[in-house]
């Protein structure tokens, strides 16, 4: 099959044809990702200029929600007073805040509402014409509702005594709105006035008998350039105006900005909102230099830099797999080698294990006797010399025969054969019994073993005998750390969070260092070095201690320093507690 075709030296053709999609696919990965990014990064571009028009948009309606409240308050001075005259309401306007980013209102008149059918009673009244804004020579044509100045405008002469505000179109639609609506402040069209374009606002007031129109006025430039701070070319505003309600054109016109929008623009955002007769559209035009572009480097990097890094790699693989095809030939051979040389070992291993369990019962049997006859020759001995003598036999006898038991579990542990003989066990009496079955040949008559048992020990379920052996070896070693007037103290006590019962032998001994703390949990190691050894020993001890507790579902831990002392802590589950080793 082609999946199993090798080039020369064994390079696999499939590998190769493998690598060759993978690099392809990191590549067509790799491109894929610059464009996505690349999209991304323009979606994030637009995003900042969609939220700097949308704030430049807001900040505009503020401004006009801020005028509409200053003639709202100047509205008050109206409703407040029983008249107001010129002088009152020029001080008024001139007392209006002009500082920071306050946008001021300009050129305040009060007009009166007269309907057409009394316009000629009204003007013999007041005692001028009804004219037309900036033409006092000019009467104003009939409409229904007239709207003549009777208190002028100080800055605007336009705005002069008799000047009828029906006369302009947008001040016409602004003060219909404003009369119906009453209390309400109503904004007006854009006209010309002076060559600038000037919005109104306006709001009904009463002056004395007469109901009217308080009107102010507030110049576009002045908007802008105080709202907005400084012109963005790159982002460039169009103003459009729609017809207000009391107008039948319904095409809008360009109020501010060009007449079209620019050419290189990417992206435009409308911004619409009314306030009385005035609706207006705000068009933000984005051009490519707004914040510098689209940063278009991190789609780059992407792109290109992954497409050369999927090529990278891709030649990297096909070096590692011709690399890997020498090395693997050379691992077959050396597989072959290290499998007999495992077997061999397994074989030897299981036949260390059978040897240990065969001299085991071979040494037993003769260690039996040799101890059961020196019990009865103890008896038989006529004086106290010959009975040391049967003693030494006695204790080389029951130390041997410790030696050989201890081999045995170790050849049962290591064989996964051994198994325990479960009873419940008292510790108080457990301990109590391993102390007076120490050997007294090897036990130092200056070493004084001081007990500690609580009273309300609880019993545990397990192995007594092998439960026995691991008190004994502990007592042993602590005995043997100790040394000539040394001290081993054995505490016994119970747990209160969890019942277990804590077990821990400290004697008075120099304590160990961490290495040989270690070595001393190595089964056949011994802490000391086999031609300056002190104490006897097979160095199973500890460990074989530690596997016995575990076996129980208990947990056996040291705790020794250089000068200290070592403490042995065996904690026991309690007979009817869960059996499983502690972390």
């Amino acid at each position: 099959m082609a999946s199993d075709r090798r080039l020369a030296g064994g390079v696999s053709i499939a590998a190769l044809v493998l690598v060759g999609l993978l690099s392809l696919s990191g590549i067509a990965a790799s491109v894929l990702g610059g464009l996505r990014l690349a999209d991304y990064s323009r979606q994030v571009w637009e995003e900042r200029a969609r939220i700097e028009a949308l704030a430049h948009s807001t900040a505009i309606d503020g401004a006009l929600l801020q005028v509409e409240a200053q003639l709202r308050a100047l509205a008050t001075l109206f409703y407040s007073s029983e008249y107001v005259d010129d002088r009152e309401l020029a001080q008024a306007e001139a007392n209006l805040p002009s500082e920071g980013l306050s946008i001021t209102l300009t050129g305040l008149v009060f007009a009166s509402v007269i309907d057409d059918s009394q316009r000629s009673a009204t003007e013999t009244e007041f005692g001028f014409p009804f004219t037309v804004p900036g033409e006092p020579g000019t009467r104003s044509p009939m409409t229904l509702s007239h709207f003549p100045v009777v208190l002028p405008s100080t800055t605007y002469p336009q705005f002069h005594i008799g000047a009828d505000l029906a006369a302009v179109a947008a001040l016409r639609s602004m003060a219909l709105s404003a009369d119906r609506l009453r209390r309400q402040v109503i904004m007006s069209p854009t006209f010309e006035l002076d060559g600038r374009q000037v919005v109104g606002f306006a709001m009904s007031a009463p002056n004395g008998k007469t109901q009217g129109l308080l009107l102010g006025l507030l110049a576009l430039d002045d908007l802008f350039e105080r709202v907005m701070r400084s012109d963005r070319p790159s982002l460039h505003m169009r103003l459009l105006e729609y017809p207000g309600s009391w107008e039948f054109d319904g095409m809008p016109r360009v109020v501010r900005g060009m007449a079209e929008l620019p050419t290189d623009s990417l992206v435009t955002f409308d911004h619409r909102f009314t306030h009385g007769e005035a609706r207006w559209n705000l068009q933000w035009s984005v051009r490519p230099g707004f914040q510098g572009g689209v940063d278009t480097v991190p789609a780059l990097l992407v792109g290109v830099g992954g497409s050369l890094l999927s090529l990278l790699v891709g030649l990297a693989l096909c070096l590692l797999i011709y690399q890997n095809a020498l090395i693997r030939r050379r691992v077959e051979d050396r597989t072959a080698e290290l499998s007999e040389a495992l077997h061999r070992a397994e074989v030897g291993n299981r036949a260390k294990t059978n040897f240990l369990a065969v001299i085991g019962h071979e040494l037993r049997t003769p260690l039996n006797a040799v101890i059961g006859f020196a019990d009865l020759l103890e008896n038989l001995q006529p004086s106290d010399v010959s009975r040391n003598y049967v003693h030494f036999v006695q204790g080389g006898g029951r130390h041997l025969l410790r030696l050989v038991n201890a081999l045995l579990e170790v050849a049962q542990a290591e064989a996964g054969e051994l198994t325990l003989a479960e009873s419940e066990i008292g510790i108080r009496d457990l301990v109590e019994e391993a102390v007076h079955a120490l050997d007294p040949a090897l036990v130092l008559s200056t070493v004084a073993i001081d007990l500690d048992l609580a009273d309300d020990l609880p019993t545990v379920r397990g192995d007594r005998e092998r439960l026995m052996l691991v008190v004994v070896n502990l007592l042993l070693n602590a005995i043997r750390a100790a040394g000539d007037a040394g001290r081993v103290v054995v505490r016994a006590v119970r747990l209160p969070d969890t019942g277990w019962v804590r077990l821990l032998l400290s004697d008075s001994g120099p304590g160990m260092t961490d290495d040989q703390l270690q070595a001393s949990l190595r089964l056949f190691e011994q802490v000391e070095n086999p031609m300056n050894r002190r104490h006897e020993g097979l160095g199973i001890g500890l460990p074989l201690c530690r596997h016995l507790v575990h076996l129980h579902g208990g947990i056996l831990a040291i705790d020794t320093k250089p000068g200290t002392g070592t403490t042995v802590t065996v904690d026991l589950p309690a007979a009817g507690a869960v059996r499983s080793p502690r972390p």
